[in-house]
């Protein structure tokens, strides 16, 4: 069914669509983050007698609601802008989970409810009452990690459908279990929630400690230095979950999304990759180096992080090796040398603890929560991508997709994944053009491509050549 598609100005749709998704994005995983720790650290607060994590917990949520405005402003607009830009998608999308969506709005309406009304509003008053108060923020929390976990659902649908069929405009489901508990349902949900916990406290490490380098109070500048020292280290550690998690993800995109998979490992979104991959480079060392001289004494916590760094190198020796490394020894030799000396200036920082001091330790944090929020946006921004040209992966196409996309999407459907990685591995044989080599392959016996089928992926791969 043919809808209307309302055209934009100065920018195309997608461009449009892109600032308002991910301006609103980060917004939400700083709230669910942050609403998520607030009452563990008032209840450690309140275990442990330190009004300092109650201080440190008020300030996250009272930051929270600062940007709840931006956020369901922002939140409300996408809806429109979806229905105007891409209605069919809207339409049938919308459809198949019309009552997860409205269950998100009762439990966005609750989450309000006991964030501002039984939970901020009330911190004072229930200083005495201390355990209502930190099982209103629990529900409060609750609430936000279940509106995380629906969207975290009708979204993983779009990259990974399982097999189950976009329903048609005309066809009423409102609600699909099989689309919703879609084969990276899980994997989702638990990369995006470790990596908000770990970029949105790190971040967070970051701007206390600037704050402790710009206070002259001492008092305050103690109380910044702690809940830099709070915030950082945790956002560190959580850290830890994501390569693990990311891992299976990756493995259920290569086994659903095979398109996708070949575009994230070697397409046209691999660029992605070297900028992420720097900026971890970035945040993890100085990361490391802070926590452990910060945190010499406790070697048990030294050694849980050594064991983490070690761990990495299974996923490294599963997954494929990056092409700027140039072959698969050079990528061995180049992460099995960085996890061990690094491992080891670890441990030579902690031993030379007492006598490092690095001036303006704070900004190297704050670049550090910079980086990792760098990294959000790359990883999120990538996984939009892969599947480019499609909107739900196999079964609906963007209305702007270009020839080119969806010759590139078909050369990776057809040749790259029995091939190599990437279209610009392959070699054009002397004396051969690009029609004639794809032609001869299509003629092997366990080949099945069509003439106009040929056409394109010799197309596509004459425009990589250029």
């Amino acid at each position: 069914m043919d809808l209307p598609v309302i055209p934009t100005p100065v920018f195309d749709r997608w461009v449009w669509m892109e600032e308002f998704t991910f301006s609103h994005i980060p917004i939400a995983a700083v709230i669910t983050a942050w609403m998520f720790l607030a009452p563990i650290l008032e209840l450690i607060g309140y275990r442990k007698r330190d009004l300092r994590y109650d201080r440190l917990s008020k300030s996250l949520v009272y930051f929270s609601m600062i940007l709840f405005s931006p956020g369901a402003a922002l939140g409300t607009g996408i809806p429109f802008l979806i229905i105007g830009l891409y209605p069919e998608f809207w339409a049938r999308w919308a459809n198949m989970f019309f009552w997860p969506l409205i269950f998100q709005f009762i439990l966005f309406t609750m989450e309000v409810l006991f964030l501002f009304n039984f939970y901020y509003l009330t911190w004072d008053k229930t200083m005495h009452r201390k355990r209502t108060h930190i099982a209103c923020g629990f529900i409060a929390a609750l609430m936000g990690e279940l509106i995380q976990l629906i969207w975290d659902g009708i979204g993983s649908y779009m990259l990974t459908p399982g097999g189950v069929p976009l329903p048609a405009v005309n066809e009423p489901v409102g609600f699909s279990l099989a689309g919703y508990l879609n084969p990276s349902f899980l994997s989702l949900f638990l990369h995006r929630s470790f990596g908000n916990l770990s970029f949105t406290l790190l971040l967070a490490g970051g701007v206390f400690a600037f704050r402790h380098m710009r206070h002259r109070v001492p008092t305050e500048k103690a109380y910044y230095g702690f809940a830099a020292d709070v915030t950082f280290t945790l956002g560190f550690l959580f850290f830890f979950a994501q390569p693990v998690i990311g891992w299976f993800y990756a493995r259920v995109i290569q086994g659903e999304a095979p398109v996708a998979f070949i575009a994230m490992m070697g397409g046209h979104a691999w660029y992605y990759f070297i900028p992420k991959l720097l900026l971890i480079l970035v945040f993890v060392f100085i990361a490391g180096t802070y926590v452990f001289v910060r945190h010499r004494d406790k070697p048990w916590l030294l050694g849980a992080i050594s064991i983490g760094l070690a761990s990495f190198y299974v996923i490294f020796l599963n997954h494929p090796p990056l092409r700027v490394f140039g072959s698969p020894l050079a990528w061995r030799i180049a992460y099995t040398a960085g996890i061990l000396g690094f491992i080891a200036y670890l441990w030579f920082v902690r031993w030379r603890g007492p006598a490092l001091r690095v001036p303006g330790w704070q900004i190297f944090l704050l670049v550090a929560g910079l980086a990792s929020t760098a990294v959000f946006f790359f990883g999120g921004n990538m996984r939009e991508r892969v599947r480019s040209p499609q909107t739900v992966y196999g079964w609906l196409e963007k209305p702007e997709a270009t020839d080119y996309e969806r010759n590139r999407f078909l050369t990776y459907e057809k040749c790259i994944g029995c091939h190599i990685r990437s279209p610009r591995d392959l070699v054009l044989p002397a004396g051969e053009t690009w029609n004639q080599r794809v032609a001869a392959e299509a003629r092997r016996p366990e080949v099945s491509l069509s003439d106009e089928e040929v056409v394109r992926i010799a197309s596509y791969l004459e425009e990589v050549d250029k």
